[in-house]
């Protein structure tokens, strides 16, 4: 086991902490980009109490709002340019994942808006590596994504319908101002959305890391085991500020390389899943919910073990006996939780149409597969395998 692990983002988490936000940007610089989405931070009046609290710390702003649920490059590209001409010395993002997402390509294309595609990994033989951005600062409103304690972003080219990643230290936010009081509005669909979205950023890990790496493995299983436990209550009871911290932090968490760190492991769920949000601009979170399980039901033959030990340590099932039997129940178990917050879907429920997801997979070898022809994971996913998974999500009883 090898890692390097670092961090340098700076954390204040705490119900009440929003307040702070003034005294906070000051230290970031002079003048900041602050980003925000399609509406929800101003209509809620996030934003005029971030402008006020800007102004009377002195810090000077200008607004771009619209940022779209799966961020558009070309979108980015104008806030860039908006950050040029206002002289903005850091970018600020109040929103969910795609508003932060967003502002760590606009740091980036703040010195190079006409080639910011060129950062991003869309499958290119050479990926020009970031050698400097903005500084970045973020106030999560939706607890999901993680993107408040990761070097990494995900970014939509809408014209050509690829949505990939870049990735890059320089783009670790330099303070998440955290407060779980901010999340109490979001919408139970998109609270829901979020609270798999984080699950599946270490499962990812945990199916397909090495399974040597026995402490991250233990540190997953009790994320994934706060996540859905207190997930299901906050279903229940959404306007609690309370359940909202405790599924704020585990998103925090998930991706900031603590849970992960020597695990390593491919993204397989996340590859086939951003094919589908590029092409449909459907929720992240509700794609990943409709790939996971069939996905787990498909490979789990492979190695059955980590999907038994998800059902034993995570689902909190009895053993039968036998890791390919565990490791099915481990799966029904899932789609049961999903089914009982609402996330337990279908190709029709996104208006997908099937006839379309051969060009959907080849799309996913294209983009994904690192010149290797197949995707990576516990099982390797060849383009037969990736459609034939695609066609499980047309089904609600695929474990047939």
């Amino acid at each position: 086991m090898k890692f390097t692990f670092y961090n340098p983002t700076r954390v204040y988490f705490g119900i009440g902490e929003f307040e702070r936000m003034g005294e906070l940007a000051a230290r970031m610089g002079n003048k900041c980009l602050l980003v925000i989405g399609q509406g929800s931070a101003e209509r809620l009046g996030f934003l005029k109490r971030a402008e006020d609290m800007l102004a009377d710390a002195g810090v000077n702003y200008a607004v771009f709002r619209g940022i779209e649920s799966n961020p558009h490059l070309e979108t980015c590209v104008e806030a860039a340019r908006l950050a040029i001409e206002q002289k903005c010395d850091f970018v600020l993002a109040l929103g969910g994942g795609s508003v932060m997402d967003a502002c760590k390509a606009i740091a980036v294309g703040f010195y190079d808006p006409d080639n910011l595609w060129d950062y991003i990994n869309h499958g290119q033989e050479k990926v020009t590596p970031v050698k400097q951005a903005l500084p970045i600062m973020v106030v999560p409103t939706l607890a999901a994504t993680g993107s408040e304690m990761d070097p990494g972003a995900v970014i939509t080219r809408w014209e050509t319908r690829e949505k990939c990643v870049i990735w890059s230290s320089a783009l670790f936010p330099k303070i998440s101002l955290i407060d779980p009081a901010l999340t109490v509005s979001v919408p139970l669909d998109y609270t829901m959305d979020g609270v798999f979205d984080m699950a599946v950023h270490v499962m990812e890990s945990y199916f397909n890391g090495d399974q040597e790496a026995v402490l991250q493995g233990r540190l997953i299983e009790g994320c994934l085991l706060t996540v859905f436990t207190e997930g299901k209550k906050l279903y229940s009871d959404p306007e609690n500020v309370k359940l909202r911290e405790k599924v704020q932090w585990p998103s925090s968490l998930a991706l900031s390389g603590f849970f992960t760190a020597g695990r390593d492991g491919n993204s397989p769920v996340h590859q086939l899943e951003h094919v589908l949000s590029a092409r449909w601009d459907i929720s992240h979170g509700r794609g990943l919910a409709l790939i996971m399980p069939r996905w787990m039901w498909y490979v789990l033959p492979t190695n059955p073990a980590p999907f038994a030990n998800f059902a034993r340590n995570v689902m909190q099932l009895s053993s039968k006996g036998n890791d390919l039997e565990d490791a099915q129940a481990g799966v029904r178990a899932l789609c049961d939780w999903l089914d009982s917050v609402g996330l337990f879907l279908t190709l029709d429920d996104f208006k997908i149409p099937a006839g379309e997801l051969d060009a959907a997979a080849a799309d996913c070898l294209r983009l994904y597969d690192r010149g290797q022809g197949v995707i990576g994971g516990v099982k390797p996913l060849s383009l037969e395998d990736v459609h034939a998974i695609y066609l499980m999500c047309e089904m609600r009883d695929f474990m047939r």
